[in-house]
């Protein structure tokens, strides 16, 4: 089970690892794919929560980048505009 963004103790209770959130403009791109906006919702040391239009689908690896940094992650969920990514190098 994934648990990236899920609380560790039912509703009302305290997430994993506090999120921060942000309002970052960023790019986004799978291997093969052209470089798409998005904005970064919020994030924290695993991952992040961002939105944008026509992005990759749940379990698609992602390079985001914005000026010259660079995260690369795996989606680990979709929903509308929304993705939840999970940084390499993270646990589940």
């Amino acid at each position: 089970m994934r648990s990236f963004g899920k609380r560790v103790d039912g509703v009302g209770g305290r997430r994993r690892i506090k999120r921060r959130p942000v309002s970052i403009q960023a790019t986004g791109a799978s291997l093969g794919d052209s470089a798409r906006g998005l904005i970064i919702e919020d994030i924290c040391l695993t991952g992040a929560r961002v939105m944008g239009r026509d992005l990759p689908r749940e379990g698609t690896e992602i390079l985001i980048r914005r000026g010259d940094q660079a995260l690369l992650g795996e989606i680990v969920w979709a929903a509308a505009d929304r993705r939840g990514i999970l940084f390499n190098g993270a646990r589940r």
